[in-house]
């Protein structure tokens, strides 16, 4: 076959270009990986919730940490005609201090750490069900007992290890690590799950802020973590969770059950609430014109390669036409070269992908999808045939006349 001896007797220019386009594929690919592990990052305790729908408090965007129902709007919510169930979800910002840990990057740096370890942003889930939904990694599966955690293994980064005791600073609150689960970070940064009496708890001392260990060091005489506050404030939150996972009975909508509650609360499925908050869409808006971009200059670098080709070989195209040789023909070979370079290149450019993503620490924004890279290949090849137009137009120029009056001089 024409096009197949064309490739075998180019080797080096062929796969040099195939080992370019490769790149090109290695660029999407990491792309589609990339945005999607960020989406993963930043939302997977969120937007993984197992439920048709959440429902949030009225006028909060759907900002997971604006959020808060007090226990007769859960209850209300859990008795709405269509829901089949209802599980309270409890969020909190935490900073966490594992004793006698040290996270990865202290160590690198020779940081002093101290004698309670580095702290570091993490995020307090409180579940009130569904503790199945967690993928199991490593250790119990949940549900866990008081003051126990289960938590997203990317903690193992910052020294946290099965049947640690973690502190919460600054509330000097503590917790005890007794499963890994994975997937279920929360704006990038490690999620702990606790029942719902744990969030409670954890919540109230640090929407109050004040500990014992801060009194204690200037000689106040003070309730730790403003206790005395805290049995004020706890009656009327006992109960509360920042929204409510549920699941819908069929013929059910999101939108139903929110005309269904009224203007104070908003309802959304998790896959939309994962990504109305935290600057979601401005992100996947970002990456995604990252891919469709480097689609763009693998097109071009294709096409234009192809129609440089394509000129240096006028000559011989004339001569194929005055030979008897159709155009459809000539744009068939065409685009076998095409096929066969960007399969060599999809391969390259997978394999360059892999390998990259196998070299990024476990704290990195990468998630394969294989329909995500399905797509991608999809438009890679897609794209290159957009690009073999070029070639095409040059080859329905030619005019095999020009081959004879080659040959009369």
């Amino acid at each position: 076959m024409l096009a197949l001896k064309e490739l075998l007797n180019g080797r080096v220019r062929f796969g040099l270009i195939a080992l370019a386009v490769g790149l090109v594929v290695a660029l999407t690919m990491l792309m589609s990986a990339m945005s999607e592990g960020l989406i993963t990052g930043m939302t997977g305790s969120k937007g993984s919730l197992k439920a048709d729908a959440l429902v949030f408090q009225g006028d909060t965007q759907l900002a997971l940490e604006r959020s808060l129902l007090s226990a007769r709007s859960v209850s209300a919510v859990a008795e709405s005609q269509g829901v089949e169930n209802a599980y309270p979800v409890g969020h909190a910002m935490i900073s966490v201090s594992a004793a006698g840990s040290e996270p990865d990057g202290a160590k690198a740096s020779g940081a002093d750490v101290g004698d309670g370890g580095a702290s570091f942003d993490a995020r307090l889930f409180g579940l009130g069900g569904e503790w199945e939904q967690l993928p199991h990694a490593e250790g119990e599966a949940g549900p866990p007992g008081p003051g126990e955690a289960i938590v997203d293994i990317t903690a193992k980064v910052d020294g946290i290890e099965l049947g640690d005791t973690v502190s919460l600073t600054p509330i000097g609150r503590e917790l005890t690590v007794v499963g890994f689960t994975e997937n279920r970070r929360y704006i990038m940064v490690p999620t702990f799950y606790v029942d719902m009496a744990t969030w409670e708890e954890v919540y109230l001392a640090t929407a109050l802020g004040k500990t014992g260990q801060e009194a204690s060091t200037r000689g106040e005489d003070v309730p730790a973590a403003g206790e005395q506050a805290s049995e004020e404030i706890s009656p009327p939150l006992h109960g509360s969770a920042s929204i409510v996972a549920v699941q819908l009975a069929e013929g059910v909508s999101p939108t139903d059950l929110e005309e269904q509650l009224g203007s104070g609360f908003e309802v959304a499925t998790p896959e939309d609430a994962a990504l109305a908050g935290n600057g979601m869409s401005v992100m996947v808006l970002a990456t995604d014109g990252i891919q469709w971009v480097s689609l763009v200059i693998g097109a071009l670098f294709i096409g234009v390669f192809f129609y440089i080709t394509t000129l240096h070989k006028t000559g011989q195209i004339a001569a194929m036409k005055a030979l008897g040789a159709s155009n459809v023909y000539l744009y068939r070979q065409l685009l076998i070269e095409i096929a066969v370079l960007v399969t060599i290149a999809a391969a390259i450019g997978m394999f360059l992908s892999l390998g990259a993503g196998m070299s990024m620490p476990p704290t990195m924004a990468f998630d394969p999808q294989p329909v995500g890279w399905g797509l991608s290949l999809l438009a890679v090849y897609v794209m290159a045939l957009v690009g073999s137009f070029f070639s095409l137009y040059t080859i329905l120029r030619v005019d095999p006349a020009t081959a004879l009056d080659r040959g009369e001089h």
